[in-house]
């Protein structure tokens, strides 16, 4: 790992089987991640990225289940709802949502309810939050007067980036990022990209991001894993399976990003 991240298991994935009503979603996935580890997992649309997520973060939706395979977080199995509340509840795990609006009661600004969420439980006051909270939102392009804003007075792009802030303020052990970039700009994704990049080295976070882009699956991947159709087509160190890819599927893939597999260059958008 790129940053030295200790190789204990914070999650493990065996030999997990999702389903819906009618298919396969993810078929026998096991992965481990360990602290402070970046595992992107990249895929086209429908390939199951979300799924796995949504099954890590206990979210998974009414009609999809997992019908095989286990869960343990820190070696302790991930079973009822509760064992997924009390992570939640502790600040263990956090999710950033591909439509980070849902994410926000429009009622309240983004200041507001980053204090209700992060805020109220840490040990700063309102002010030195809210300076905190001003100084974090600056590495995103966010000003002041933004997180003084509605969620739905804020452009797409805007509210994407204040929805990395849960994160940025308050660092989980593990962070669940749903294509957190999709709605930007690569200028705007690259310093995205670098805010959470340095969030994990300071913090020690670890994260698994699932996109469709493989050049941010390069730039952010210490550890990379290629889905198609919910099926792993291969997995490895980022560098490794880039440099060398032994599936056919992630070579198109690097193909349609106009990236050879023996690239180096590690900059979003170039």
């Amino acid at each position: 790992m790129r940053e030295g991240a200790a190789m204990e298991k914070l999650l493990e994935l065996q030999n997990v089987t999702i389903q819906s009503r009618t298919r396969p979603l993810v078929s026998h996935l096991s992965l481990t991640v360990s602290p402070g580890e970046i595992l992107v997992i990249v895929g086209a649309s429908g390939s199951g990225k979300t799924t796995i997520l949504k099954a890590v973060a206990g979210l998974l939706p009414k009609g999809i289940t997992r019908t095989e395979g286990s869960l343990f977080f820190h070696d302790k199995p991930l079973l009822h709802r509760s064992d997924w509340e009390r992570r939640w509840k502790n600040h263990q795990i956090q999710y950033v949502f591909q439509d980070s609006l849902s994410s926000f009661c429009p009622i309240y600004s983004i200041r507001r309810q980053l204090w209700d969420a992060v805020g109220k439980d840490s040990s700063l006051n309102w002010r030195e939050f809210s300076e905190l909270a001003n100084e974090r939102a600056a590495l995103l392009e966010l000003t002041p007067e933004a997180l003084d804003l509605y969620p739905q007075e804020l452009s797409g792009g805007m509210v994407q980036r204040a929805g990395l802030l849960f994160t940025m303020l308050r660092p989980p052990e593990l962070v669940l990022a749903d294509e957190p970039t999709s709605a930007v700009d690569s200028t705007t994704q690259k310093k995205m990209a670098d805010a959470l990049l340095r969030v994990r080295r300071y913090h020690h976070m670890a994260m698994i991001l699932v996109t469709h882009d493989m050049r941010l699956a390069r730039y952010m991947a210490d550890t990379l894993l290629v889905l198609k159709q919910g099926e792993v087509q291969e997995t490895g160190p980022a560098e490794a399976v880039l440099a060398s890819p032994k599936s056919a599927y992630t070579m198109s893939m690097l193909e349609l990003a106009g990236m050879d597999s023996g690239e180096v260059c590690h900059v979003i958008g170039s």
